[in-house]
């Protein structure tokens, strides 16, 4: 029973404020227009930064391009080097071709009767390196 006493004993609550509806609640700027700054000014690190970067970033490119000369210059001396290697094999080859020509039994046989010598062949004995 105490408990139904205190629904009587209320403090009435003040209402809550209404905003004036005379003042709106947001503003509109219509024609004012915001001004907006053009450029924010850089502080003395940022340009020396900007600088350091700058000069970071050409030392770079030079050296690339140069890196890019020196290897070409690489490659074209590989490919005159493999040139030649090349020729000088071919030349081998015909080297070797030449000399097993020379060294043909008809052809020593041809030249042994020539001069009138003879060809003992169990007395030949060829010695290769």
């Amino acid at each position: 029973m105490a408990q139904n006493n205190l629904a009587r004993q209320a403090v009435p609550m003040k209402p809550l404020r209404v905003a004036n509806p005379e003042r709106p609640i947001h503003t509109t700027t219509g024609n004012q227009s915001v001004e907006v700054p053009k450029h924010l000014a850089l502080s003395k690190f940022e340009k020396c930064l900007m600088t350091v970067g700058t000069v970071i970033t050409m030392c770079m490119m030079v050296w690339l391009v140069s890196l890019k000369i020196g290897v070409s210059t690489a490659q074209q001396h590989l490919q005159d080097v493999n040139s030649r290697i090349a020729s000088v094999q071919t030349k081998n080859v015909s080297t070797k071709q030449e000399v097993n020509e020379l060294q043909n039994w008809a052809r020593l046989d041809k030249i042994a009767q020539k001069d009138g010598l003879s060809l003992s062949n169990g007395k030949i004995r060829n010695v290769n390196k």
